[in-house]
């Protein structure tokens, strides 16, 4: 039987990192750091809007105009609060897999 490099005790040599891979480093660490802070602005966001009666408001203007659908009336209060370039759409939900069934 073979004995690898590895299970032998044969450690590779530590080179040097290339700028090109500390960059890509870099790169790949602003990113998740972003996506943290993404992360961290949504959580702050829905406490405010918990405590906000933005949800009874946009409840109140559902039941008023009950034929508008939904994303008709989100592009409406994104146009009205002057968000610029808002596109408000909708997919097909994705089916989900079936579940193996065990014998």
């Amino acid at each position: 039987m073979a004995v690898s490099k590895k299970a032998a005790g044969v450690k590779k040599t530590r080179t040097k990192p290339t700028p090109d891979k500390v960059k890509a480093q870099l790169e790949a660490a602003k990113k998740r750091v972003e996506a943290l802070e993404q992360k961290a602005y949504a959580v702050e966001i829905e406490a405010q809007i918990q405590k906000s009666n933005i949800v009874a408001a946009y409840n109140a203007i559902k039941a008023a105009l009950p034929k508008v659908s939904e994303l008709t009336l989100l592009s409406a209060i994104a146009k009205a609060v002057k968000v610029p370039r808002v596109v408000v759409t909708q997919s097909d939900p994705k089916p989900r897999k079936a579940k193996a069934t065990k014998q």
